[in-house]
């Protein structure tokens, strides 16, 4: 095979591998920022922060109380809650999207 050949199809590997890891970003920092607006008034949303709302689970241990695959179509539906203060939301197809991104980049800290 021809030496520019090889080298060109390096060189698109290593760009789609560097466009890949830049939309990841771009979505966990729209999750992130979704979250702080929608959820950070009751939930820790962070890696280390305390719930403000006692009984809102902390955002970083959510996949020890349900199925994160899953939880993006229950956003979609809507999500609601046994807890009364907490309204039903339902979400965008992306704003769920990146929203999980964000909880999936989380989880365990």
């Amino acid at each position: 095979m021809n030496h520019y050949v090889v080298l060109a199809l390096f060189i698109l590997v290593q760009f789609a591998c560097y466009a890949r890891a830049d939309e990841v970003n771009v979505r966990l920092r729209q999750g992130e920022a979704f979250a702080r607006k929608m959820c950070s008034r009751c939930h820790a949303i962070g890696r280390s922060d305390q719930s403000a709302h006692i009984g809102a689970p902390a955002f970083r241990t959510l996949d020890k109380r349900l199925d994160l695959d899953t939880f993006m179509e229950r956003l979609q539906r809507g999500l609601m809650s046994g807890h009364p203060d907490m309204s039903t939301f339902r979400f965008t197809r992306n704003d769920a999207r990146v929203l999980i991104v964000y909880l999936r980049s989380i989880q365990g800290h």
